[in-house]
Protein backbone atom coordinates (compact mmCIF):
# COMPACT_ATOMS: atom_id res chain seq x y z
CA UNK A 1 0.00 0.00 0.00
CA UNK A 2 2.76 2.54 0.91
CA UNK A 3 4.56 1.94 -2.56
CA UNK A 4 1.16 2.34 -4.34
CA UNK A 5 0.41 5.58 -2.84
CA UNK A 6 3.93 7.55 -1.52
CA UNK A 7 2.14 10.56 0.05
CA UNK A 8 0.63 7.17 2.78
CA UNK A 9 4.50 6.04 3.33
CA UNK A 10 5.56 8.49 6.40
CA UNK A 11 2.14 7.41 8.55
CA UNK A 12 2.21 3.88 7.38
CA UNK A 13 5.95 3.03 7.78
CA UNK A 14 8.04 4.21 11.32
CA UNK A 15 11.79 5.38 10.46
CA UNK A 16 13.07 2.27 9.82
CA UNK A 17 10.25 1.30 7.26
CA UNK A 18 8.18 -1.48 9.72
CA UNK A 19 4.51 -0.75 9.71
CA UNK A 20 3.22 1.30 12.39
CA UNK A 21 1.05 -1.40 14.97
CA UNK A 22 -1.06 1.92 16.67
CA UNK A 23 -2.54 2.70 13.22
CA UNK A 24 -6.34 1.58 11.76
CA UNK A 25 -7.06 1.81 8.22
CA UNK A 26 -10.61 2.30 6.70
CA UNK A 27 -11.76 2.68 3.09
CA UNK A 28 -15.65 3.30 2.86
CA UNK A 29 -16.16 1.32 5.52
CA UNK A 30 -14.22 -1.31 5.18
CA UNK A 31 -10.61 -1.93 7.63
CA UNK A 32 -7.23 -2.13 5.00
CA UNK A 33 -4.41 -3.88 6.27
CA UNK A 34 -1.06 -2.66 4.83
CA UNK A 35 -1.07 -5.65 2.12
CA UNK A 36 -4.11 -4.01 0.29
CA UNK A 37 -3.92 -3.07 -2.84
CA UNK A 38 -5.87 0.82 -3.26
CA UNK A 39 -6.93 2.68 -6.42
CA UNK A 40 -5.09 6.39 -6.97
CA UNK A 41 -8.68 8.48 -5.77
CA UNK A 42 -9.55 5.58 -2.80
CA UNK A 43 -10.40 7.95 0.27
CA UNK A 44 -9.08 6.58 3.37
CA UNK A 45 -9.22 7.00 7.04
CA UNK A 46 -7.27 6.84 9.30
CA UNK A 47 -7.23 5.83 13.50
CA UNK A 48 -5.21 5.34 16.18
CA UNK A 49 -6.19 3.31 18.80
CA UNK A 50 -7.97 5.69 21.47
CA UNK A 51 -5.36 4.12 24.47
CA UNK A 52 -1.68 3.74 23.37
CA UNK A 53 -0.39 3.16 27.26
CA UNK A 54 0.29 5.24 29.83
CA UNK A 55 3.47 6.83 30.08
CA UNK A 56 6.47 5.02 32.67
CA UNK A 57 5.55 1.70 30.36
CA UNK A 58 3.12 0.14 32.36
CA UNK A 59 2.98 -3.97 32.93
CA UNK A 60 1.03 -6.95 33.17
CA UNK A 61 1.37 -8.12 37.20
CA UNK A 62 1.40 -12.34 36.85
CA UNK A 63 -1.96 -12.18 38.59
CA UNK A 64 -3.69 -10.20 35.94
CA UNK A 65 -1.85 -12.62 33.23
CA UNK A 66 -3.71 -15.33 35.04
CA UNK A 67 -7.11 -13.50 34.81
CA UNK A 68 -7.03 -12.16 31.38
CA UNK A 69 -5.51 -15.27 30.06
CA UNK A 70 -8.04 -16.35 27.46
CA UNK A 71 -8.41 -12.70 25.93
CA UNK A 72 -4.38 -12.46 25.28
CA UNK A 73 -4.97 -15.20 22.87
CA UNK A 74 -7.09 -13.15 20.91
CA UNK A 75 -4.91 -12.84 17.54
CA UNK A 76 -3.91 -9.00 17.17
CA UNK A 77 -4.69 -8.38 20.96
CA UNK A 78 -2.02 -10.19 23.43
CA UNK A 79 0.26 -8.16 26.32
CA UNK A 80 -0.22 -5.18 23.96
CA UNK A 81 -4.09 -4.87 23.86
CA UNK A 82 -4.17 -5.59 27.51
CA UNK A 83 -2.02 -2.80 28.63
CA UNK A 84 -4.32 -0.31 26.36
CA UNK A 85 -7.17 -1.37 28.34
CA UNK A 86 -5.13 -1.22 31.47
CA UNK A 87 -4.61 1.91 30.78
CA UNK A 88 -7.56 3.31 30.28
CA UNK A 89 -10.88 5.42 31.34
CA UNK A 90 -14.03 5.46 30.43
CA UNK A 91 -17.19 6.71 31.25
CA UNK A 92 -20.97 4.53 31.72
CA UNK A 93 -23.48 7.32 31.64
CA UNK A 94 -26.39 5.16 34.00
CA UNK A 95 -25.90 1.38 35.32
CA UNK A 96 -29.25 0.16 34.88
CA UNK A 97 -30.63 -2.99 32.10
CA UNK A 98 -27.80 -2.00 29.60
CA UNK A 99 -24.80 0.58 31.26
CA UNK A 100 -24.72 -1.83 34.01
CA UNK A 101 -24.34 -4.92 31.35
CA UNK A 102 -22.14 -2.76 30.10
CA UNK A 103 -19.98 -1.73 32.86
CA UNK A 104 -19.80 -5.92 34.30
CA UNK A 105 -18.18 -6.67 30.99
CA UNK A 106 -15.62 -3.98 31.16
CA UNK A 107 -14.07 -4.26 34.56
CA UNK A 108 -14.34 -8.00 34.19
CA UNK A 109 -12.22 -7.43 30.70
CA UNK A 110 -9.78 -5.53 32.65
CA UNK A 111 -10.24 -1.15 31.19
CA UNK A 112 -7.93 0.48 34.33
CA UNK A 113 -10.86 2.93 35.43
CA UNK A 114 -14.07 3.08 35.13
CA UNK A 115 -15.97 6.62 36.20
CA UNK A 116 -20.06 5.07 36.95
CA UNK A 117 -22.38 7.68 36.90
CA UNK A 118 -26.25 7.05 38.38
CA UNK A 119 -28.52 8.95 40.50
CA UNK A 120 -30.56 7.28 42.94
CA UNK A 121 -31.34 4.76 45.26
CA UNK A 122 -32.30 0.71 44.18
CA UNK A 123 -35.88 0.12 44.22
CA UNK A 124 -37.21 -3.04 43.70
CA UNK A 125 -38.36 -2.48 40.16
CA UNK A 126 -34.61 -2.21 39.00
CA UNK A 127 -34.14 -5.89 40.06
CA UNK A 128 -35.54 -7.30 36.90
CA UNK A 129 -32.74 -6.21 34.63
CA UNK A 130 -30.06 -4.32 36.77
CA UNK A 131 -27.17 -6.80 37.03
CA UNK A 132 -25.01 -4.85 39.75
CA UNK A 133 -28.09 -3.76 42.29
CA UNK A 134 -29.39 -7.24 44.73
CA UNK A 135 -32.58 -7.90 47.16
CA UNK A 136 -29.73 -6.82 50.13
CA UNK A 137 -29.03 -3.43 48.50
CA UNK A 138 -32.73 -1.99 47.94
CA UNK A 139 -32.43 1.96 49.34
CA UNK A 140 -29.08 2.21 48.72
CA UNK A 141 -27.08 4.19 46.38
CA UNK A 142 -27.16 2.71 42.86
CA UNK A 143 -23.45 4.04 42.30
CA UNK A 144 -22.24 2.45 45.42
CA UNK A 145 -24.07 -1.01 44.97
CA UNK A 146 -22.31 -0.89 41.78
CA UNK A 147 -19.06 -0.18 42.71
CA UNK A 148 -19.20 -2.98 45.40
CA UNK A 149 -20.69 -5.55 42.58
CA UNK A 150 -17.89 -4.41 40.63
CA UNK A 151 -14.84 -4.36 43.23
CA UNK A 152 -16.13 -7.50 44.01
CA UNK A 153 -15.62 -8.95 40.65
CA UNK A 154 -12.15 -7.00 39.48
CA UNK A 155 -10.67 -5.58 42.54
CA UNK A 156 -7.79 -4.25 39.72
CA UNK A 157 -9.98 -2.25 38.48
CA UNK A 158 -9.97 1.34 39.87
CA UNK A 159 -14.05 2.76 39.85
CA UNK A 160 -14.76 6.40 40.53
CA UNK A 161 -18.32 6.32 41.70
CA UNK A 162 -20.47 9.98 40.81
CA UNK A 163 -24.00 9.94 42.14
CA UNK A 164 -25.40 12.27 39.75
CA UNK A 165 -27.42 11.89 36.21
CA UNK A 166 -25.14 13.40 33.34
CA UNK A 167 -26.27 17.09 33.37
CA UNK A 168 -24.56 19.34 30.94
CA UNK A 169 -21.87 21.03 33.31
CA UNK A 170 -21.63 17.46 34.59
CA UNK A 171 -20.44 16.10 31.12
CA UNK A 172 -18.27 18.48 30.17
CA UNK A 173 -16.76 18.05 33.94
CA UNK A 174 -16.36 13.43 33.33
CA UNK A 175 -15.98 13.31 29.57
CA UNK A 176 -13.09 15.08 29.72
CA UNK A 177 -11.54 12.53 32.10
CA UNK A 178 -12.40 9.73 30.14
CA UNK A 179 -10.70 7.77 27.04
CA UNK A 180 -14.54 6.71 25.57
CA UNK A 181 -17.71 7.72 26.94
CA UNK A 182 -20.40 4.77 26.84
CA UNK A 183 -23.99 6.31 27.27
CA UNK A 184 -26.44 4.28 28.52
CA UNK A 185 -28.76 6.88 29.88
CA UNK A 186 -32.52 6.90 28.91
CA UNK A 187 -33.56 10.53 28.88
CA UNK A 188 -32.80 11.67 25.62
CA UNK A 189 -31.27 15.12 27.11
CA UNK A 190 -28.92 13.30 29.32
CA UNK A 191 -27.64 11.80 25.42
CA UNK A 192 -27.30 15.23 23.94
CA UNK A 193 -25.76 16.60 26.91
CA UNK A 194 -22.99 13.70 26.72
CA UNK A 195 -22.80 13.78 22.72
CA UNK A 196 -22.08 17.57 22.87
CA UNK A 197 -19.26 17.31 25.91
CA UNK A 198 -17.68 14.11 23.66
CA UNK A 199 -18.13 16.34 20.77
CA UNK A 200 -16.03 19.07 22.47
CA UNK A 201 -13.40 16.95 23.53
CA UNK A 202 -13.03 14.99 21.29
CA UNK A 203 -14.02 11.69 22.67
CA UNK A 204 -15.42 8.58 21.11
CA UNK A 205 -18.63 7.91 22.10
CA UNK A 206 -20.49 4.76 22.38
CA UNK A 207 -24.23 5.25 22.36
CA UNK A 208 -26.81 2.09 23.19
CA UNK A 209 -30.39 1.98 24.09
CA UNK A 210 -33.51 -0.43 23.89
CA UNK A 211 -36.98 -0.85 24.23
CA UNK A 212 -38.97 -3.85 24.40
CA UNK A 213 -37.32 -6.36 22.45
CA UNK A 214 -35.42 -4.29 20.29
CA UNK A 215 -32.13 -2.17 20.84
CA UNK A 216 -29.40 -0.19 19.36
CA UNK A 217 -25.93 0.27 19.11
CA UNK A 218 -24.07 3.69 17.08
CA UNK A 219 -20.81 4.46 17.60
CA UNK A 220 -19.37 8.27 16.96
CA UNK A 221 -16.27 9.77 16.22
CA UNK A 222 -16.66 13.22 16.60
CA UNK A 223 -15.25 15.19 13.28
CA UNK A 224 -14.79 11.66 11.29
CA UNK A 225 -18.80 10.39 11.71
CA UNK A 226 -22.27 11.52 11.88
CA UNK A 227 -23.63 11.93 15.60
CA UNK A 228 -26.25 11.48 17.64
CA UNK A 229 -27.88 14.73 16.68
CA UNK A 230 -27.57 13.47 13.29
CA UNK A 231 -29.55 10.86 13.84
CA UNK A 232 -32.40 12.58 16.08
CA UNK A 233 -32.47 16.34 15.18
CA UNK A 234 -34.50 16.80 18.18
CA UNK A 235 -36.14 15.04 21.00
CA UNK A 236 -38.89 12.18 19.77
CA UNK A 237 -42.25 13.95 20.76
CA UNK A 238 -43.52 9.75 21.30
CA UNK A 239 -40.47 8.50 23.94
CA UNK A 240 -41.41 8.05 27.23
CA UNK A 241 -39.36 7.38 30.38
CA UNK A 242 -41.05 4.26 31.56
CA UNK A 243 -41.07 1.31 28.97
CA UNK A 244 -41.10 -2.36 28.56
CA UNK A 245 -37.98 -4.00 29.58
CA UNK A 246 -36.55 -7.70 29.85
CA UNK A 247 -33.24 -8.14 31.63
CA UNK A 248 -32.12 -10.36 28.62
CA UNK A 249 -32.43 -7.80 26.12
CA UNK A 250 -30.64 -4.91 28.31
CA UNK A 251 -27.71 -7.10 29.20
CA UNK A 252 -27.35 -8.47 25.63
CA UNK A 253 -27.26 -4.63 24.06
CA UNK A 254 -24.86 -3.60 27.03
CA UNK A 255 -22.34 -6.24 26.18
CA UNK A 256 -22.80 -5.21 22.28
CA UNK A 257 -22.07 -1.80 23.83
CA UNK A 258 -18.87 -3.20 25.40
CA UNK A 259 -17.55 -4.71 22.89
CA UNK A 260 -17.68 -1.82 20.74
CA UNK A 261 -15.60 0.17 23.89
CA UNK A 262 -13.24 -2.75 24.15
CA UNK A 263 -12.40 -2.33 19.43
CA UNK A 264 -11.99 1.40 20.50
CA UNK A 265 -9.19 1.06 23.04
CA UNK A 266 -7.43 -1.77 21.01
CA UNK A 267 -7.32 -1.06 17.98
CA UNK A 268 -9.35 -4.27 17.13
CA UNK A 269 -12.36 -5.27 14.48
CA UNK A 270 -14.22 -2.57 12.73
CA UNK A 271 -15.55 -0.08 15.03
CA UNK A 272 -19.74 0.75 14.06
CA UNK A 273 -18.29 4.44 13.27
CA UNK A 274 -20.88 6.49 11.77
CA UNK A 275 -23.07 3.13 11.81
CA UNK A 276 -26.38 2.26 13.61
CA UNK A 277 -26.77 -1.33 14.57
CA UNK A 278 -30.70 -2.33 15.19
CA UNK A 279 -31.37 -5.47 16.92
CA UNK A 280 -34.93 -7.35 17.05
CA UNK A 281 -34.60 -10.42 19.34
CA UNK A 282 -38.18 -11.18 18.95
CA UNK A 283 -37.02 -12.15 15.25
CA UNK A 284 -33.17 -12.73 16.15
CA UNK A 285 -32.81 -10.37 13.20
CA UNK A 286 -30.28 -7.57 12.50
CA UNK A 287 -29.80 -4.35 10.29
CA UNK A 288 -26.65 -2.09 10.25
CA UNK A 289 -27.69 1.67 8.36
CA UNK A 290 -25.14 4.54 7.63
CA UNK A 291 -26.03 7.30 9.31
CA UNK A 292 -25.58 10.66 7.21
CA UNK A 293 -23.45 13.43 8.55
CA UNK A 294 -25.22 16.62 8.83
CA UNK A 295 -24.01 19.80 8.16
CA UNK A 296 -26.26 21.79 9.86
CA UNK A 297 -26.67 19.51 13.18
CA UNK A 298 -27.05 21.04 16.01
CA UNK A 299 -24.66 19.52 17.78
CA UNK A 300 -21.67 18.48 15.45
CA UNK A 301 -22.34 20.95 12.28
CA UNK A 302 -19.80 23.16 13.46
CA UNK A 303 -16.85 20.51 13.57
CA UNK A 304 -17.14 18.98 10.32
CA UNK A 305 -15.14 21.44 8.78
CA UNK A 306 -12.66 19.26 6.49
CA UNK A 307 -14.36 16.10 6.80
CA UNK A 308 -16.37 15.52 3.56
CA UNK A 309 -20.58 14.31 4.34
CA UNK A 310 -21.26 11.30 4.11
Amino acid sequence: MAGKRPELRALLLDENDHPRRSLLLFAQETRLHLSDTLHQDCEITLMTPIAGGATGRPTLSEAERARYEWQLWTPGYGEAGQLRLKSATVLISRLGGVGGAAAQQLAMAGVGRLILAHAGNVRASDLNRQVLMTTAGLGQPRVQRASCALAALNPEVELVAVPHNMSEDHAQTWVAQADVVLCAAPRFGERFALQQAAIRHGKPLVDAAMYDFTGQVLTVQPGVSACLGCLYPEEPSAWKREFPVFGAVAAAIGSLAAVEVIKLLAGLGEPLTGRLMLFDFATMTSRRLLVPRDPACRLCGGHLAGCEAT
